[in-house]
Formats: C-alpha cells, structure tokens, sequence
C-alpha cells in the first residue's frame, strides 16, 4: 500500500522546511510547490491526499482551494497554513480524514505528531523562582509545541542559518533573533576553547551590541558555575538572582544595571562535540515556553557549527590532499603508494619516467615488477619492523630495474600506513643515486689510490735504495768511480719512481705521454733494475708499443721483482708478444712468465687488490701497480700458470703494438 503524500505549497523556504520537518517521522511523503501553477500542476498529474498552503505566500487561497476540490473531489483532505502556527490547519486534516482511507492514514499520522507532547525525557521547570534558584532542561522540543510569536522566532533564526558559512554569522543571527522583541534583554554566544579551558564571546559586530564583550570566564575554577553547569551536563541552565548574587552570572553587574533578573546557558552541541553557549538575559523568570524557544534555537545553531566545522575540515584535508598531490606531482623524486598486498595503487610522473612504463602499466602491478625477489623481501622486512617497533619511516638502498632492463640504484624511503592501527599500506619515495654512487665510488678508489701510495714508497724505492746503499758501500772500500756512478743510477730511479707518483698524485694518472716504445729495449732496462746475479731473462721477440715510457718501465720492474720474490734468485723469467695461435686472435699483447713456484691458490681473485699487503704475501701492492698501469693504458691484465708451472700475466693491448 502506498504512502500519503502531502502537497505544500509556499513560497517561503522556512515554511516548507518546517512543514517538511515536522512530518519527518509520519509514515507520509511531502512534496512542495513555490507557486499555485505548480500546484495546480501537480494534482493534475500525482495522486495527492492533502494540501498544505501557506496563506502568507499565496495570492488568492480561495481560488487554490477551489481547484483543488475540483481536481481531487473523491480526495477532499485539504489544509491551510496560516497565522495559527499550523494546529488549525492540521485540526482540518484531522477533521477530513474519515473520507478517504489514504486520508485517513495521513489525518491519524498528523495527529500523532501533533498530540505526542513534549519529549518525556524532557524534564519540567519545578524550582523557585527565587533568587539563585537554578533549573535545567533536556533536548530541544519541536518549534510547533511553542506559542506562535517564540515559534516565529526559531523558525525565523534557522531559516536564516540555513545558509550560514561564518560562526560569527551564528552569533549575529541568534542575538538577533532572540533579542527582536521585549521577551528577551540580551544575548551572547560564547566559544568553548578547551586549550584555555575558558568561554571566550564572539562578537560580529561590536557597534550593535550596547555591553562590552571583552572578557572571558575560566572554566573548571568555581567561578562561573552557571556556565560550567552547561558545559558539563549539556543541558540548558537557567537562574534568576538579585543584587547580592549576581557575581555567579556571566556580565551580572551590566545585565543587573539593564534590569535583567534571569539568564539561561544553552551549550551548542552536536553529535558529542562542544562548540561554546548561548547566554540568554530576561527581566523575567523563563518561562517553559521560552525554555523550550531557546533550546530550539541553539539545537539548531549547534547543527549549523557542526556542518561549519565538518566544512572547514573537509576543505583542509581537501587543501591539504591538493598540496600533497602538487608537491607528489611535481616531485622530482619517484612517488608511488602501495596496497597491504604490495600492488601499486598511486604513482607519479617521475616514477612513470624513471622506470619507463606507462602510469597505467604500473598501476594494479606488483611492486616484484620493479624490484627482484630479494629487494621485494629487504622491504618486506623494512615494514614488518616499522610495524613491530612503532617506527614511521626507515631508508634501504635496492636497485630499481626499468622497463628497458637496465638497473637504477636508488635510496628507497618507506613509510607505513596504519590510520586506524590496521596496515593499509606503504608509502615510498625512489631517489635515484646513480650520480651518488659514482661519486662514491670514485672517492673511494681515490681513497684507494692515496693509501697505496705510502706504500708505493717502501715498495718501489726499497729496491733502487738497496741497490745504491751497495754500491756506495763497494765504493768506500774499493774507492772504484764505477760503483760511484751506479750509486748515481739508483738515486736517479729513485727520484724518477717519486715524480712518478707525485704525478699520478695530482693528476690521478697512470699513463699521462704515449710514445712508440722499443718493447725490448725497455724490458731489459727494467730487469737491470731489479734483477740478481743468478736470474735470468729472455725476450722472444721485440716489438713496437705505444706507451708511456716511465709507467710502462714501472710496470715491468713489479712484475719482475714479484718473480724474483716468489720463485728465488735463480727464476728464469720469459717475455714476449702475445702468440697468435695461443689467444686465437691478432697476438695484439704481450706475456711475462716465470719457471717458479707461481701463484698463491688462496690469492686467486685478489692478485691486484691493494689491500693484499705486501708485508705478509708479498704480492699486493705491486701487482695492484701493475693493474693500475695497465688501466691507465686501456689494457686488460689476466693471472694465470705459465707452462712450467710458475705466474704468467697477460696484457692485451687493443691493437697498441706491431711488429
């Protein structure tokens, strides 16, 4: 069975509201009309079982009326609105409701809502109207349980909160409202502010309002225990007081002076949120009516801060959320948010460029798409422990692989999301650090290159050093001027091994002039550095390379002195350019091998590591010297056992030699 459907028609926004209003919980459907057209329209095409009109809007009542019992003559339920506040006009729904079984339904749902009272929770003014006698009220009854000039003035003040945007709109619309007649002397709304813990008066407009406002009440200290009373209770407070009691009311001394004997406190409250009071002056005791008048007025006042409120919050995470979204676009870093599963759900365009796919292509994926399987679980773990120990954010390094398959170093910064202590998700920021860790890779090899230095210079030198100590030694005892110039020749290699490594020093060179060098010419010159009487040497054949001269020279004396040391006096060393047969290519390269002992298996793999000391295996700085050279040279060097089982190095030199 349908519902009753009511037809009011008024042009007045606050009719219509209250009409609406106060048949919210009938078992009946409003519908409204601005206009005796649209009126007539209606019923000429819905089913209508009774109508409102509102006689302060409406031109000509009696012609609506007369159409609409010509148009609905088997429905003849119909209603006025006029200057009665409504009971009359219901009275005549009631009164016509035994015509029709619809109208009926509607006549006995009206006259419940009409005949229901007063909220029985609402508890009734019973104390003295003596001075200091304190009553208290419950919720805010319906604007039609009041007399006609108290129901014009709520219904006058929520038409005007309708639209209201400002608190301080509030304030001005209740102290306007409240104060239009005699009933009321004055009123004032204060805000609750809870950081203070004290009632703090708006004021619209200071050159309105006769009292000065400049003051605010502590809360919580005993003082003013008519507002602490509101605050606490969430009820309406009202007192009457005299001369000798005045001190416990809001501005009692001016209110006293302007003849004012009562005051009632209305907290403005919604949905458990405290906004402030409503402070109300009468020269009289209240009334229940007025009671009931001044709830009304402050429930609806509570409703509009609410939506206030609830606006200036939506519109601050709205701020907000836009801020966030400007600064993630605009970001140069990668942005992405992730769901509890690890699927992509937000990304920027910096991430979109970094990795190369498209937003759509990542959105929906898993973070595995970009990260492998151990850097997914690295981060896995990174969010476990926020979660565990309470942390916000944490910071991991991992490689992020591009659509193309190239891999990006980066520093990933997560952050957990847990707004209701429930894991939603992460957040990340992508900072690529390729520049960083090249940076940090060259400082490091610089790093690397400055500690070897210091011992280039017991390394290098010790050798010339020895050589010249010998000889001067020789030339003391014998007095021979031969050994006086081989002294010489070693103070000379001495000096030249140390502008070698000032040079490289400061330029960070291994191999600064090339030059087209005589390959046997400076082996042989490199062997008469370093080598002993019972050694050996031989050279299959020579060849043209172009080098530095001096590096080159350094190169060789290591590679020999590391034989001389590792396979005895009497090594037998062998050098010559690369055989054809034996590299399967242009023999573009030269060997140098040894008959020794040859290489330390545990060494295999950290041959050239400078941190391989020399002190203890003898190898470390002098072949990271020679890898270092040949570096510098744009060679390759490989370690492996020469065919009499001692160390042979290889040298490719790209195409550097000829025959």
């Amino acid at each position: 069975m349908s519902r009753p459907r009511v037809l009011c028609v008024s042009s007045d926004r606050s009719t219509r509201a209250a009409v609406t209003l106060s048949l919210t919980d009938a078992p009946v459907d409003v519908v409204v009309a601005q206009r005796s057209s649209e009126a007539v329209d209606r019923l000429e095409r819905e089913a209508v079982d009774a109508v409102v009109i509102d006689a302060n809007t409406v031109a000509n009542v009696e012609a609506l009326v007369d159409t609409v019992e010509a148009e609905t003559a088997t429905t003849p339920t119909f209603v006025h609105w006029g200057d009665d506040g409504g009971a009359a006009v219901l009275s005549e729904v009631v009164a016509r409701a035994d015509e029709a079984e619809p109208s009926t339904r509607l006549a006995n749902a009206v006259t419940d809502r009409i005949d229901a009272g007063p909220d029985p929770e609402i508890e009734a003014d019973t104390g003295s109207s003596a001075a200091g006698a304190v009553t208290t009220d419950g919720s805010a009854p319906s604007v039609h349980d009041l007399p006609n000039d108290l129901a014009s003035i709520v219904s006058t003040a929520r038409c005007r909160l309708v639209d209201v945007t400002s608190p301080l709109a509030v304030e001005r619309i209740l102290r306007e409202e409240l104060t239009a007649d005699d009933r009321f002397s004055f009123a004032w709304v204060g805000e609750y502010d809870r950081g203070e813990r004290a009632v703090v008066p708006w004021l619209s407009d200071s050159d309105a309002v006769e009292w000065s406002l400049q003051q605010t009440f502590p809360i919580g200290d005993g003082d003013h225990p008519l507002l602490e009373q509101a605050l606490r209770t969430g009820t309406l407070q009202t007192r009457r007081y005299d001369a000798e009691s005045r001190d416990t009311v809001p501005f009692g001394d001016r209110a006293f002076e302007h003849g004012v004997r009562s005051v009632a406190v209305a907290p403005l409250t919604a949905n458990d949120e405290l906004y402030g009071v409503v402070v109300v002056y009468a020269p009289e005791s209240f009334s229940d009516a007025e009671r009931d008048a001044i709830r009304a007025a402050a429930a609806a006042a509570s409703h509009v801060l609410e939506t206030i409120a609830l606006r200036g919050r939506h519109q601050q995470q709205e701020r907000t959320l836009h801020r966030y979204e400007r600064l993630v676009e605009t970001a140069g870093d990668g942005m992405y948010v992730l769901d509890s599963t690890g699927h992509f759900t937000t990304v920027n365009d910096a991430l979109v460029e970094m990795t190369g796919y498209s937003r759509e292509g990542l959105l929906g994926e898993h973070a595995s798409l970009l990260l492998d399987d151990d850097d997914v679980d690295a981060a896995a773990d990174t969010i476990r422990s926020l979660l565990t120990r309470g942390g916000s954010t944490d910071t991991l390094e991992l490689p992020l692989e591009t659509k193309a398959g190239e891999r990006i170093p980066c520093e990933a910064q997560i952050a957990i999301l847990v707004p209701d202590g429930e894991f939603h998700g992460s957040v990340g920021v992508l900072r690529d650090i390729t520049e960083r860790k090249r940076r940090e890779r060259e400082l490091r090899e610089r790093n690397e290159q400055l500690d070897a230095f210091a011992r280039i210079v017991s390394h290098d030198l010790r050798n010339p050093l020895g050589v010249a100590q010998g000889y001067l030694e020789l030339l003391e005892e014998t007095g021979n001027p031969e050994y006086a110039e081989r002294t010489r020749e070693g103070l000379d290699r001495m000096e030249t091994i140390i502008e070698d490594v000032l040079t490289i020093a400061r330029e960070g060179e291994w191999a600064a002039d090339t030059e087209s060098v005589d390959f046997e010419s400076v082996v042989r010159e490199a062997w008469d550095h370093v080598s002993t009487p019972k050694a050996t040497l031989s050279v299959t054949a020579t060849m043209t390379l172009e080098a530095d001269r001096s590096r080159l020279l350094r190169l060789l004396e290591n590679c020999f002195r590391n034989a001389l040391e590792h396979g005895g006096a009497s090594v037998h060393v062998r050098v010559g350019p690369l055989e054809t047969d034996e590299r399967g290519g242009d023999g573009s390269g030269f060997f140098i091998e040894d008959d020794g002992e040859g290489l330390p298996e545990k060494l295999q793999g950290r041959l050239f590591d400078p941190s391989v000391s020399s002190s203890t295996e003898g190898l470390g700085i002098g072949l990271w010297i020679v890898r270092e050279v040949a570096t510098g040279h744009g060679w390759s060097v490989g370690a492996t056992e020469s065919e009499s089982g001692g160390a042979r190095f290889e040298f490719e030199t790209d195409g550097q030699c000829s025959d």
